[in-house]
């Protein structure tokens, strides 16, 4: 049986050969990164590698930006650089994306899994034990450059999986996919067709990024007890609190970034038009 061949009923690479491959490929794209950055085409900072889990299950939970999963790809290779290529997460890809012709290939052979995979935990091989997850999805990636920094809300789909697999969860702030691959517009026409949304991309390469990745301090979770609306509402609870700890890394470290001062800028005028437009509540009275 070929190494190609050895997986198991869902498509997942299990066996030693391939998991050996996945490492190989992804010291390669290590390769090309560091390349680049001695180009100085990019810049690559890594900040919190202590709070790196370096045995056990975890998920790492991430802002998402850029019309291809460069960032992802970013967080997996600072995880590699910080305590080695074995504790590289595998993440969650868009269905969709996997099933792209060389594109999806390329995924799949650095560590991206079908998303609609991690509906149910216990599919997930035994022998992996490091995930990345993007709770915004792809409106996180789609949205247009305008909008950089601006989180769209998390889904509490992480810590259902964190929960399963017993797993500590690390928040990790992403800055450089917002400038290194900007969305010109989101591209809603197509997903009938795919199933997804897609950015369009404002230019067709990545751009020179200052990249900084920030790892956060670990969250132990408990294992929710009662009824499953309250497991429900404590999954909720906890997702919108790690947001809050993305979110607030966000806002002090991307305020000195063009982009983001320029998504400010617009959100500021979107408040002012929206207060301008709000109806007189004295109207009915006059």
């Amino acid at each position: 049986m070929t190494a190609e061949s050895q997986r198991d009923g869902a498509g997942l690479p299990t066996s030693v050969a391939q998991r050996a491959d996945r490492q190989q490929f992804l010291m390669k794209t290590h390769a090309v990164l560091k390349t680049l950055v001695r180009l100085k085409y990019f810049s690559w900072e890594i900040e919190g590698a202590r709070h790196l889990p370096r045995q056990g299950p975890v998920v790492y939970a991430m802002n998402h930006a850029g019309w291809f999963a460069l960032d992802t790809i970013m967080v997996g290779c600072s995880v590699a650089e910080s305590i080695g290529v074995s504790r590289a997460p595998y993440f969650a890809a868009v269905d969709a994306s996997l099933a792209a012709p060389v594109f999806g290939s390329y995924l799949k052979r650095i560590g991206g899994l079908p998303a609609s995979l991690f509906r149910h935990p216990q599919r997930l091989p035994a022998e992996f034990e490091s995930y990345g997850i993007c709770p915004e999805g792809v409106l996180g990636n789609c949205k247009p450059f305008w909008e950089a920094y601006r989180m769209r809300e998390w889904n509490r789909g992480f810590v259902r999986l964190a929960m399963a697999l017993k797993a500590v969860i690390v928040p990790v702030a992403v800055f450089g996919g917002e400038e290194c691959l900007p969305v010109a517009w989101t591209v809603k026409v197509l997903e009938p067709l795919i199933g997804s949304i897609v950015g369009l991309p404002l230019a067709p390469v990545p751009l020179p990024a200052r990249w900084k990745i920030i790892f956060h301090e670990p969250e132990q979770l408990t294992t929710p007890s009662g009824p499953s609306r309250r497991s429900s509402d404590q999954c909720n609870t906890i997702a919108q609190r790690l947001r809050g700890v993305v979110q607030k890394t966000l806002e002090r470290e991307a305020a000195r970034r063009p982009l983001a001062q320029l998504s400010s800028f617009v959100a500021a005028i979107h408040r002012a038009r929206e207060r301008t437009d709000a109806p007189d509540p004295l109207d009915p009275l006059l």
